[in-house]
């Protein structure tokens, strides 16, 4: 059952793979992941896939993690026999409120508890998901692999995440599938199922650009690192989306790129992005 649920879990990442990519290049050649998706769904057994299908018509996410006794997803409270069942990998379990499937969240990296800062007044656009401490005017790295590493450190320094290591080796397998790097010097590297708060995201420039994907000739140089629970997958993409459209402009890109602090990214971020992140 252990293998199954590795799968369940490897195929709805493809899912999202495929959703992501669709919103990075709409019109990419997405046959691989295609592929490794159908050949998943026919190594299940056929009344799992069968399962899996139909949640994933009522929910996006259909397989998400146990977490202190509630489903990450809906927030339910589970029954202790539930949860015990769920962490020894007995069988197929699924949530009695959602029906979503279940499987033991096994140090997978967490938010901590710390919040954005509060002003005294709702959060609204971009501000939902981050903040000027965790905005980077200056990434040192000259590769992928340390420019991901320097936004993780960064958000676990301000307290948002723990085991920085643990999201690093979680991204770096999400970059494996296929790039997140854009034609626009866009990256959006990031890692599914961090629980424990909202999504967030650390922000880094690169002022003279690197190679992120060593396939691109166009460097990288504006990396957004992203963490995302499980219950705001979908939520992600139509944020994915916004930060997109933004920075498909040129103009958009030369104004945060010109910023000198990390106020002053704060600031120019919020304001490029109130039309398209409201």
């Amino acid at each position: 059952m252990d293998r199954i649920l590795k799968q369940l879990i490897q195929l709805q990442e493809l899912h999202f793979t495929l959703l992501e990519q669709r919103t990075l290049v709409p019109k990419g050649q997405l046959v691989d992941l295609e592929n490794s998706i159908r050949t998943l769904m026919e190594e299940l057994p056929p009344k799992i896939a069968t399962l899996y299908r139909a949640l994933q018509e009522r929910h996006l996410a259909a397989v998400v993690p146990e977490a202190k006794g509630t489903c990450s997803a809906c927030g339910i409270s589970l029954p202790t026999s539930l949860t015990a069942e769920v962490i020894a990998k007995k069988g197929i379990r699924q949530c009695p409120n959602c029906m979503r499937i279940l499987y033991p969240f096994e140090g997978t990296p967490r938010q901590l508890k710390r919040d954005l800062k509060e002003t005294g007044k709702p959060r609204a656009g971009i501000a939902r998901f981050s903040s000027a401490e965790l905005m980077l005017s200056g990434i040192e790295a000259e590769d992928r692999d340390d420019a991901i590493s320097e936004l993780i450190h960064l958000m676990a320094e301000k307290e948002f995440v723990e085991n920085p290591e643990g999201l690093l080796a979680a991204a770096l397998r999400r970059e494996a599938i296929v790039s997140t790097a854009l034609d626009h010097g866009l990256a959006f590297p990031h890692v599914r199922g961090v629980e424990g708060g909202g999504m967030t995201f650390s922000l880094g420039l690169k002022k003279r650009g690197f190679r992120f994907d060593p396939s691109q000739i166009r460097l990288t140089r504006i990396v957004f690192f992203i963490v995302i629970p499980s219950a705001v997958s979908v939520f992600y993409l139509q944020v994915l989306s916004g930060l997109i459209e933004t920075f498909r402009e040129e103009s958009a890109r030369k104004q945060l790129l010109a910023c000198k602090t990390s106020e002053e990214m704060w600031t120019t971020l919020k304001a490029l992005t109130q039309k398209t992140i409201p």
